[in-house]
């Protein structure tokens, strides 16, 4: 016989989950309990989101769901904003809650909700399992929608009364995931618009998440000849030093490169849902019907026509197309595509250049990014937080070779610290990288005590300008001089992150920034690197 929380358990380690994160809670005990005889990892974080940013981070590395267990009513609400980021990337997530008993459930007891209307809108899938004899059913279902289609978040509402109950013993499985590959005939159309177009482009999104994927990508632009353009905030899909690459959609996208964009008579738009932001606001391409044909495809069956019309569309994982793409007869090019690869080739690389700057009240963190840049080895991961210090990564950090960005398409605050604690304890040969904000810091920073509990290897860069930068910079822009509630005041940093007993290190001027960074990649445990930042530099100049 089997608890239902043992039978939980099992379920997850089927499933090749060897982590989880949590703040306990006494609505489910015996999972908790549960997890304690298994092999799997339970990491304990100090707040309900940053358990969420673990497990989101943890989920877009694996490419399963990250999952995370919280109490009711006040942890669930504390969780929703990992839910929503998630839905927001496209990862696979899933979240346990411990829910009250049965009996009280439906009656406004003690911190209930009813998390089919609070989850509804923003994860795939809702479930509170009153039988404990579906479980086998509820969970093996959780897995399979959660990495279906476009990855997503899954709730699951676990009444404490069902978690004790003992059940006969079943043998789990890991769940099956759709999966969907172009047909012969979409293949052939796309080939046929290839052999009349002079200035083809391919938009690459967020589906090339693994080495692999990323290498056929390459493969297939290179063997067909197609400047690859990346999506919103997926840098590292191709590397930045490659001839092909065209650049980024992104805030940071020039009207220059807009332009050159729009000049392409053929767009590839592949493994991305072609949201706002990954168009530029519509823009590139243009609704419904764009200016360039269109071919589209992406896991995502909703958005296949939603807001562009395409002359080819694909229900598919991208790689899966750029596989079947890679393997076809290179087709004879209309026109020398010499030129068009050279200019947006050029734009990309002129844009990507961060120039120095001396700031009268500090270090611009821009001179810190592109020292990041000059300085970090090739097997490099960069976990942004939210605000200026990731939108200058995102711009001016050269993702070469095989660094990679971990990011959230939400730019939610708090992502950083915990997301980058999730990928230090993954990615233990290489070098990871927080750039986080003194506002996004005091939101989930105390995660820094998992990383010295951990003894994980993690640089963390913190800009420290006292302000909420970003909001700030819109307010220079439509209230010159009336800055309001942007201000902040905060601790001594470098004294907080030495009493989690992590090592320090100051970056005051900007002789400080080459030896305090060398100073840190040699660290082997965490090192936190305060940046006197510079507000002025990233202000509006007047």
């Amino acid at each position: 016989m089997q608890t239902t929380g043992q039978q939980l358990v099992s379920f997850l380690e089927a499933n090749g989950v060897d982590r989880v994160f949590c703040v306990p809670g006494e609505s489910f005990l015996p999972l908790l309990d549960a997890l304690g005889a298994s092999k799997i990892d339970t990491i304990t974080a100090r707040h309900e989101s940053s358990a969420g940013f673990m497990a989101m981070a943890d989920g877009r590395l694996t490419g399963r769901p990250g999952v995370f267990m919280v109490s009711r009513g006040p942890g669930a609400t504390n969780a929703s904003i990992a839910v929503h980021s998630a839905q927001q990337d496209g990862t696979p997530l899933i979240l346990m809650i411990g829910q009250g008993e049965r009996q009280h459930v439906g009656r406004d007891s003690f911190q209930e909700i009813d998390y089919s209307k609070m989850f509804g809108s923003i994860a795939k899938w809702v479930y509170e399992i009153n039988d404990p004899t579906r479980v086998p059913e509820v969970m093996a279902r959780a897995f399979s929608v959660a990495m279906s289609g476009t990855p997503g978040p899954v709730v699951i509402s676990l009444p404490e009364d069902i978690l004790p109950i003992e059940l006969p013993d079943v043998k789990a499985r890991a769940s099956v995931v759709a999966s969907s590959a172009p047909t012969p005939m979409a293949i052939q159309r796309v080939l046929e618009l290839l052999a009349k177009a002079e200035r083809p482009l391919l938009l690459a999104g967020g589906e090339f998440a693994t080495d692999e994927q990323r290498a056929a990508l390459r493969a297939a632009a290179e063997k067909h000849n197609i400047p690859v353009v990346i999506g919103f905030r997926r840098h590292g899909v191709f590397a930045s030093d490659h001839p092909l690459y065209a650049g980024d959609i992104g805030t940071g996208t020039s009207a220059t490169q807009v332009k050159a964009f729009e000049k392409a008579d053929l767009l590839l738009a592949i493994g991305t849902r072609l949201s706002d932001w990954g168009t530029l606001n519509y823009r590139f391409p243009t609704p419904p019907w764009p200016n360039q044909t269109l071919v589209h495809a992406c896991a995502d069956v909703t958005m296949i026509g939603k807001n562009f019309q395409p002359e080819v569309g694909m229900v598919c994982h991208g790689a899966e197309f750029i596989r079947e793409f890679a393997l076809q007869a290179v087709v004879p090019e209309k026109k020398d595509r010499s030129a068009w690869i050279n200019e947006l080739h050029g734009y990309a690389q002129t844009q990507a250049v961060w120039k120095n700057i001396k700031a009268p009240d500090g270090v611009a963190f821009g001179n810190v990014v592109r020292a990041l840049g000059e300085l970090t080895p090739d097997a490099t991961s960069i976990v942004p937080d939210a605000g200026i210090s990731a939108a200058l990564a995102y711009k001016f950090f050269p993702f070469t070779g095989k660094r990679k960005l971990y990011s959230t398409m939400s730019g939610v605050m708090g992502y950083g610290v915990p997301g980058a604690v999730a990928i230090a304890m993954r990615e233990t040969d290489r070098t990871v990288v927080c750039l986080v904000g003194d506002g996004g810091f005091m939101m989930t920073g105390n995660e820094l005590a998992v990383a010295v509990e951990r003894k994980l290897p993690l640089k963390i860069f913190l800009s420290n300008n006292r302000s909420l930068g970003t909001i700030r910079l819109h307010q220079e822009r439509m209230y010159p001089g009336r800055s309001h509630a942007t201000d902040l005041s905060g601790p001594d940093f470098s004294k907080l992150a030495q009493a989690f007993g992590c090592a320090t290190l100051l970056i005051e001027k900007d002789e400080d920034i080459e030896p305090m960074i060398r100073a840190a990649l040699a660290a082997t445990g965490p090192v936190f690197v305060e940046v006197n930042a510079s507000l002025s530099a990233i202000l509006p100049k007047t």
